[in-house]
């Protein structure tokens, strides 16, 4: 497994830090659309995709490969049904490795919970991902938070689920069903 290099912690370091500070600028709308404007401004080489979009996508998964861009406690408490769960801080030569063959004539969807880190993952491996044939590379508009929200299905190991894990506190308010929030799986 290749150790990230020190500039590379650094610039993700950096790059949270500086996602918080532009945060700011938008406190006055809590409203995941203001997020979604600051990662389009952030990362202006992703494409996203909307909800409807991606359900058209996703009807036929032979074509599709779907990347939950989120730690493994948040997959545990939902995903979306066939999402690959990886590292947020996954190396482009390691995601390449793992990946880079099998998305060749796919079109490769990331998200997260806002579409932040899913967006930084597809900045950093769409150009190497194109060359090596893959046929579009998207961010899910607004995340899983978005999709929660929309009140699309989500699914754990076992079942399907009305639950989101939140991240944190912090973001917990940009869902609308905020008492659909668990940190560990539920049992329901």
């Amino acid at each position: 497994m290749e150790s990230p290099s020190i500039t590379a912690k650094f610039n993700s370091i950096i790059g949270v830090l500086l996602f918080f500070l532009s945060m700011s600028a938008y406190a006055q709308s809590e409203q995941l659309q203001s997020v979604h404007k600051w990662i389009e401004d952030a990362y202006p080489a992703v494409d996203h995709i909307d909800s409807q979009t991606y359900l058209e996508a996703v009807s036929q998964p032979e074509e599709v490969v779907v990347f939950d861009v989120r730690e493994p406690d948040e997959f545990a408490v939902s995903h979306l049904q066939g999402a690959i769960q990886i590292d947020p801080e996954i190396s482009e030569s390691e995601f390449l490795t793992q990946f880079g063959e099998v998305l060749k004539d796919k079109q490769v969807i990331f998200y997260c919970s806002v579409g932040r880190r899913s967006s930084l993952l597809a900045d950093k491996v769409s150009d190497s991902l194109f060359e090596q044939g893959a046929e579009e590379v998207y961010n899910l508009k607004h995340g899983i938070f978005g999709w929660h929200d929309e009140q699309n299905p989500l699914v754990n190991a076992t079942q399907s689920t009305d639950y989101v894990h939140p991240f944190s506190w912090r973001w917990k308010r940009y869902l609308k069903r905020k008492e659909m929030a668990r940190y560990e799986v539920a049992d329901e």
